[in-house]
C-alpha cells in the first residue's frame, strides 16, 4: 500500500521513470575527470490582469531539458524545449561532440501530469489587498496585477537522480497615482498581503514628501528592508563567482565582514513552506550554510563548478534561471538569526534617526564593493517608535561599511521575499528571515 507521502511525491515528480536517461549518462563518460547531468524543468505562470483589462487571465506553460558535461572546472550545456527520447538524445550528441553518443536508440522519457490548474487564490488577492488597506482607514485606486508561479525541476547525474523539487510562490504588482509597488510572496493569504498594504499605506502618506535631506545619523531597518540589505552585501558579495571578479573565492573565509552581532545563514530548506529546496539545481543535497558567522565569512556560496576549482568550497547553491542558462552559486532562503534586544528598546536608543520598511531596489557593484539601496519613503523616529512620514531615501556606501555600522539586532525575526535577484539579467526568486536592524553613523545620500 502506497502511503500519502509517496503518493504526494510522485504527483510532484516531473520524470516517472528516470532510470533510461539515468543509464544513458553513464554511457557518456570517458574518463573520471567528466560529470554529465541532465536537468528537466517545467514552469507554470498564471496571470491575473486588473479588472476592466481585455483577456484578464493570462497562462504560460513550457517544459524541457537540457544536458551537461563538467570537466576540470568548465561547462558545455545543451537545451531543448521539449521533453522527449529523441531530444534528450540530441543533446547529449551536442555535449559530447559525437553522433550517437548514447546509442542508436533514444531511451523512452515519460512525463508526469500538470498540477491542477487553480484561480481561486489569485481572484481573491485584489479583494483581500483592499479589504487591508481600509482597514488602516484609507483608500485609493488601485491597479492590482497578480501572478502565481510553479516550477518543477528533476536532476540526474550519471545513476543518481536528485529528489524532484516543486515550488509554487506569488508576485503582486500594484499600481497607483504615485508609483508602482512589487514584490513577492509566499501566499496570498490575509497574513501575506497585510504588510503590503502598509507598504502602500505608508508611500500615500509620503507621496508629495521631498527627498530625505543627506546627513549622518541612526537608521533603522525593517525586516523586509533588512532582507534587502543582506541580499545585496552579503549573499551576493559571497558569491563565489562574484569573489573571482576579484581574487580568489576562498581567500574570504575567516575574513571579518561585520560585528559579532551578524550571524546570517543561507538554508534553502527553511524556504516558506511551498518554496522549500531538499536540492539544488544541479541535484546537490542543499545544506544551511554559514555565510557569516560572528561577522567573520564561514562558507562561500559555491557550485559544482566552483566547488571543482576550490575544494575547501561546498557545493549546493547552484540556481539556473531557465534550462538554457548554465548554473550559478545562488542564495535561495537567508535568515539574520535574531539578537536579544526587544523591537521597542531598538527603537528607543535610535530616537530623531530614520526608519525604512522598506527598500524598493539595491546594486552591488562587484569590483569596489559599493551598495546604493533605495527606499520610496521612511518616517521619523520619535520617543515611542516611528511616527512622522519622509519621503525617498538613498543610501550609498560599500558594503563593508554598511555591514560595520550594523550596531543592533531585533529580537523578532519575520519572513518574506527579499526580491527578485536579477544578476546577470536572470531573474530568480529570493527568500528571508529576518528582524530589525539598527545602524549607526551611516550617511544618507543626497
Amino acid at each position: 500500500m502506497r502511503s500519502n507521502a509517496n503518493g504526494a511525491e510522485q504527483q510532484r515528480r516531473l520524470i516517472s521513470d528516470v532510470a533510461a536517461p539515468a543509464d544513458a549518462l553513464t554511457r557518456l563518460v570517458a574518463h573520471g575527470d567528466q560529470q554529465f547531468e541532465a536537468f528537466f524543468e517545467r514552469v507554470e505562470s498564471v496571470e491575473l490582469l486588473p479588472k476592466g483589462a481585455p483577456n484578464r487571465v493570462r497562462l504560460r506553460k513550457e517544459q524541457g531539458l537540457a544536458v551537461r558535461k563538467i570537466e576540470n572546472g568548465r561547462s558545455r550545456l545543451a537545451a531543448a524545449d521539449t521533453i522527449s527520447g529523441p531530444a534528450f538524445a540530441a543533446c547529449c550528441d551536442r555535449v559530447a561532440g559525437t553522433a550517437r553518443s548514447i546509442g542508436t536508440a533514444p531511451p523512452r522519457i515519460r512525463t508526469g501530469r500538470w498540477p491542477a490548474l487553480r484561480l481561486a487564490e489569485i481572484e481573491q488577492a485584489e479583494s483581500r489587498l483592499t479589504r487591508a488597506v481600509n482597514r488602516r482607514r484609507v483608500g485609493f485606486p488601485m491597479e492590482i496585477t497578480a501572478r502565481r508561479h510553479r516550477r518543477q525541476v528533476q536532476v540526474i547525474r550519471s545513476r543518481v537522480a536528485a529528489p524532484p523539487q516543486f515550488e509554487e510562490y506569488f508576485s503582486l504588482q500594484v499600481t497607483t497615482p504615485w508609483g508602482v509597488w512589487g514584490g513577492l510572496l509566499p501566499s496570498l493569504a490575509a497574513e501575506d498581503l497585510d504588510p503590503v498594504a502598509l507598504c502602500l499605506v505608508d508611500r500615500l502618506r509620503s507621496r508629495s514628501l521631498p527627498p530625505e535631506r543627506p546627513g549622518r545619523g541612526v537608521i533603522v531597518l525593517g525586516p523586509n528592508a533588512a532582507a534587502v540589505l543582506l541580499h545585496e552585501v552579503v549573499a551576493h558579495a559571497l558569491e563565489a563567482d562574484t569573489l573571482a571578479l576579484s581574487g580568489s573565492p576562498d581567500q574570504v573565509v575567516g575574513l571579518r565582514l561585520g560585528g559579532p552581532e551578524l550571524d546570517v545563514v543561507d538554508d534553502p530548506r527553511s524556504a516558506p513552506l511551498a518554496c522549500k529546496r531538499s536540492s539544488d539545481d544541479e541535484g546537490t543535497a542543499a545544506i544551511s550554510r554559514w555565510l557569516l558567522r560572528r561577522g567573520r565569512v564561514r562558507q562561500p556560496l559555491a557550485d559544482l563548478a566552483w566547488a571543482e576549482r576550490y575544494p575547501s568550497m561546498i557545493p549546493g547553491a547552484g540556481r539556473r534561471a531557465s534550462r538554457h542558462r548554465l548554473p550559478g552559486p545562488r542564495t535561495t532562503h537567508l535568515e539574520l538569526l535574531p539578537g536579544a534586544i526587544p523591537e521597542r528598546e531598538l527603537f528607543a536608543e535610535a530616537a530623531g534617526g530614520l526608519y525604512i520598511g522598506e527598500f524598493e531596489r539595491g546594486n552591488l557593484d562587484p569590483f569596489d564593493g559599493r551598495c546604493v539601496l533605495r527606499a520610496p519613503c521612511g518616517r521619523r523616529i520619535g520617543a515611542t517608535g516611528p511616527s512622522d512620514h519622509t519621503g525617498p531615501v538613498e543610501i550609498r556606501s560599500r558594503a563593508v561599511d554598511l555591514l560595520a555600522a550594523v550596531a543592533a539586532v531585533g529580537d523578532r525575526p519575520l519572513a518574506g521575499g527579499a526580491g527578485w535577484c536579477a544578476k546577470d539579467g536572470a531573474l530568480l526568486p529570493v527568500w528571508a528571515r529576518c528582524p530589525s536592524v539598527r545602524l549607526e553613523g551611516l550617511e544618507v545620500a543626497d
